[in-house]
């Protein structure tokens, strides 16, 4: 199987709900917190990463759903679930002097999240939420006697929501609790060759910005800003901006794509005050921005916002 097969495989079935997907295996219960203590942001009214140690793929809790109506639980309902994965990260910037004909520039932006929308049937028992985490920003350009553009941004985490009981998929995308994040190797090679500083993207997102590259015009182009998604489609990554061969100002990296809760990160470079800036990262579900890259330096990108469930009552 190929790289590119390899992430299909791996995050496809964004979207699906319970009424179509296969059952699985029982789930193991087995260390992991209650969702209301661990992953409950009460300010937003939904379960997102919180208090991360690392740099994890994705963090699972247990949410308990009980007529009794127990602190730490849910009534038994209908409810509307509103599930997005991690943004994408921004790319690494690339130095211009480091490659052909003078390109170079800005990484692009990462994309932002679909955001899955179902009625789910939530009775009595136990569920456990994989909540993904926004995919990691790209590297900055390597130096040296062969020199390499800036890095592709990774894709972000699949999230879903699994009845423990059954294994059975309530929303989400199916194995979201399994999911590895590709080497950096291959996460490249998903990329292709050209090296040219892609925000991270994936199955069921929009494709991340491409780089910035200059021009010899003379004519200096802006980043672009990053997309905002419509309810339950993805958002694209900005493209990032691109300096004349005669600036030597930074090229600014993309913005990335923003979700319906989260506004994209923005791309990284030089400000008008003559100032180096980073790439910011991506609110809930929402990409990275890209890192700048001038004729000195090169900046990573920055990581994608997290992923998020939301359970609102019928």
């Amino acid at each position: 199987m190929n790289l590119s097969k390899l992430a299909l495989s791996l995050l496809a079935g964004i979207g699906t709900g319970c009424a179509t997907a296969p059952s699985a295996p029982p789930v193991s219960m087995s260390g992991l917190p209650n969702c209301f203590d661990s992953n409950y942001d009460r300010e937003r009214g939904l379960f997102t990463i919180r208090n991360a140690a690392g740099d994890p793929a994705n963090q699972q809790c247990l949410l308990t759903v009980s007529s009794r109506g127990d602190a730490g639980s849910l009534r038994p309902g209908r409810y509307t679930a509103f599930v997005a994965h991690g943004g994408g990260g921004g790319a690494g910037g690339t130095l211009q002097a480091f490659v052909g004909d003078g390109d170079g520039g800005g990484g692009g932006g990462g994309a932002g999240a679909a955001e899955t929308r179902a009625t789910v049937n939530l009775t009595e028992g136990v569920y456990k939420l994989t909540i993904g985490a926004g995919g990691p920003g790209g590297s900055a350009c390597i130096r040296g006697t062969v020199p390499f553009g800036g890095g592709p941004g990774w894709a972000g985490s699949p999230s879903n929501i699994i009845r423990v009981a059954t294994g059975e998929l309530v929303a989400g995308t199916p194995d979201a609790d399994r999911y590895a994040r590709p080497t950096r190797a291959q996460n490249e090679a998903m990329a292709g060759a050209q090296r040219d500083g892609r925000g991270g993207s994936g199955p069921g997102q929009a494709s991340g910005g491409d780089a910035g590259y200059t021009k010899s015009t003379g004519e200096k182009m802006e980043a672009e800003a990053g997309d905002r998604a419509a309810p339950g489609r993805s958002a694209a990554g900005g493209a990032a901006g691109a300096v004349p061969l005669d600036d030597p100002r930074a090229g600014a990296g993309g913005g990335g794509g923003a979700t319906r809760i989260g506004g994209g990160g923005a791309g990284g470079g030089e400000s008008s005050g003559d100032r180096e800036i980073a790439a910011l990262r991506g609110k809930l579900g929402s990409g990275g921005g890209g890192g700048g890259g001038s004729s000195s330096e090169c900046e990573p990108g920055a990581q994608g916002g997290h992923g998020f469930i939301v359970l609102r009552p019928n």
